[in-house]
């Protein structure tokens, strides 16, 4: 019996799958717009079903079926790639792509550095990097959209494996006429009391709650902000106090205001920075290639 699809099909279904867009997916692949709608056309024909949910300017979203899809896709293009590339007798010559899912909050202080070494020593190997608050990087894991994800080891699925890359523990953010700004610590108790700024984005919001509400406190929210420069710039400028657990370099705001890191006198448990993958689909030669590329770091 003939096969009904091709590889290209597969590669274009799962590419836009991966970038949640038609045209994001023919800007990665190259080619044009209408061969990878036309492919994806052909593709739910043949399968008699939609893979996709068309958003009117908001890109694509699967489909129950073309989440299932993904998953099999994944695994017959990782393999026959794997394939390809062990008949290559030096690493440095694999060729590929490589989508890495990264929480937006940490990727600044690895990604760069991470990604130049390995594009460095595999530059056939493109990695695209998806930004994500926490639920989306574990989403575009459990979902298959990304093979690996840099992000705190926090609502991550059941099935991944993680290399722990960091461990950082949450700090006070103060402004710098704050009486506490100078001081060796400050407690959560202490915080409770004060106007707080909270980042409001899923499982980061309640990652920093918990902190409070272990010790049966209840913090005065004032502002709620989606970003972490917001959040620091309004610390900065007087409007309350925030926790972080990352520390730029420079305690400044982006518009050059100055703020005070103080770290917290309680006990707290440290947030681990991971690269994680989950074990429910085959990893690509460039992804093992980058997980060997950290634990040798690590190492």
């Amino acid at each position: 019996m003939a096969i009904p699809f091709t590889f290209r099909q597969l590669s274009y279904f799962v590419a836009v799958a991966q970038q949640g867009s038609v045209s994001k997916a023919a800007e990665v692949l190259h080619v044009s717009q209408p061969s990878v709608s036309i492919a994806i056309t052909q593709l739910e024909g043949l399968l008699e079903q939609p893979l996709f949910q068309r958003h009117r300017g908001q890109g694509v979203s699967l489909t129950p079926g073309g989440e299932a899809l993904l998953k099999e896709a994944r695994h017959i293009l990782t393999l026959s790639h794997n394939l390809l590339a062990r008949q290559r007798q030096d690493d440095s010559e694999v060729e590929g792509q490589l989508v890495l899912s990264c929480f937006r909050d940490i990727a600044p202080y690895y990604l760069p550095r991470l990604v130049s070494r390995f594009e460095r020593r595999y530059p056939g190997i493109r990695v695209l990097m998806q930004e994500e608050d926490l639920a989306g990087v574990s989403r575009a894991l459990e979902q298959g959209r990304a093979e690996l994800a840099l992000s705190y080891d926090l609502g991550l699925p059941q099935e991944i494996d993680a290399e722990v890359l960091d461990e950082l523990l949450p700090h006070a953010l103060l402004p710098t006429t704050h009486p506490r700004a100078g001081s060796p610590s400050i407690s959560l108790t202490e915080l409770a009391a004060e106007r707080l700024i909270l980042q409001d984005l899923p499982l980061t919001r309640e990652y920093f709650l918990s902190l409070f509400w272990h010790r049966g406190l209840k913090p005065d929210i004032v502002h709620t902000t989606a970003s972490f420069e917001l959040q620091r710039g309004l610390v900065a400028h007087g409007h309350g106090v925030a926790l972080s657990c990352t520390r730029p370099a420079g305690d400044r705001s982006y518009d050059g205001a100055a703020l005070a890191c103080v770290p917290l006198a309680d006990e707290v448990q440290p947030q681990r920075v991971v690269l994680a993958h989950s074990r429910r689909f085959p990893l690509s030669v460039p992804a093992r290639l980058f997980l060997g590329l950290v634990a040798g770091q690590a190492g």
